[in-house]
C-alpha cells in the first residue's frame, strides 16, 4: 500500500483533535468520506484486468442505521467473471458505520474489502461459494484480517477510539457502551466468523472504568497516552 506513512502520521493529529471540537471533527470527516475512501483505494493495487466499481452509501430503510448495527456491514460482490460479460467486481462500503471516521481510521475497513477483491479475482468460483458456506466464507474473512494486521497497531486504535467517541456524542453512554461491546464481544463471532476482536482486554476495562465514572476523557487519555508512548497527554 503506498503513503501509509502519510496515513500513519495522520492519526496524531487527529488524535489530539478529540477533545476539542469533536463536532466539527466529524463533520469534516464525513464533508472528506468519499474523497478519503478513493484516495485509500488508489493508493492499494487492484487485480489488473479487472474493473472495480465502488459503491458508497446507505441501505434504504426506515429508521436510522448505527455504527454498532447489524446491517452496517460493508461488502464486495463478484458480478461477472467470464470472457463474454467482463470482469467486473463491486465493493459497497457502508456509510452508516465508517462515514464520521477520519482518514487513518477508515484504512483498516478499506484494506479488509480490498483483499475481499483480491480473493473474488484470485479464485472467483470459491468466492461465490463463501454464500452458501460459512466455513468457506470464515476462511475468507480470516485472510482479509490476515492483511490488515500488518498495519500499525494505532490504526486499528484510531478506529476504535473514534467509533465510541462518535457514539457517545449521538448517544452518550448507552450508544458508546454497545459500540464498546460490538468491539469487544460481538466483532469476531458476527455473521460467518473469522473477524478479529477489535477491542484488547485493557481497552475494554478502561472504557468500564470510564462509565462507571462518567468520564469519557478518561478513555481518550488512555489511547493518547498510547500513542505518546505512555506521556500524559494535555
Amino acid at each position: 500500500m503506498k503513503n501509509i506513512k502519510s496515513f500513519q502520521k495522520e492519526i496524531f493529529h487527529c488524535r489530539t483533535k478529540l477533545k476539542k471540537d469533536r463536532k466539527k471533527f466529524w463533520e469534516n470527516n464525513n464533508k472528506n468520506f468519499c474523497k478519503n475512501v478513493v484516495e485509500i483505494l488508489r493508493s492499494c493495487e487492484l487485480p489488473k484486468d479487472w474493473k472495480t466499481y465502488v459503491v458508497v452509501s446507505n441501505f434504504l430503510s426506515d429508521k436510522e442505521i448505527l455504527p454498532f448495527d447489524y446491517n452496517s456491514w460493508s461488502n464486495v460482490n463478484l458480478v461477472a467473471a467470464t470472457k463474454k460479460q467482463g470482469f467486473e467486481i463491486m465493493v459497497f462500503i457502508n456509510r452508516s458505520r465508517a462515514e464520521f471516521l477520519s482518514r487513518p481510521a477508515i484504512v483498516p475497513l478499506i484494506l479488509h474489502e480490498i483483499q475481499h477483491i483480491r480473493q473474488a479475482a484470485n479464485n472467483p468460483k470459491k468466492f461465490i461459494s463463501a454464500t452458501l458456506n460459512d466455513e468457506v466464507a470464515k476462511s475468507f474473512e480470516e485472510d482479509a484480517e490476515k492483511h490488515i494486521r500488518f498495519l500499525s497497531d494505532e490504526f486499528r486504535k484510531e478506529a476504535v477510539l473514534e467509533s465510541v467517541l462518535y457514539c457517545y456524542d449521538i448517544g452518550s453512554w448507552n450508544y458508546a457502551s454497545k459500540m464498546a461491546n460490538f468491539f469487544y464481544k460481538e466483532r469476531e463471532n458476527i455473521y460467518s466468523g473469522g473477524y478479529d476482536k477489535d477491542m484488547t482486554d485493557s481497552e475494554f476495562n478502561l472504557f468500564q472504568k470510564a462509565k462507571r465514572e462518567k468520564k469519557i476523557n478518561l478513555f481518550i487519555d488512555y489511547f493518547c497516552a498510547s500513542l505518546l508512548g505512555g506521556k500524559k497527554y494535555v
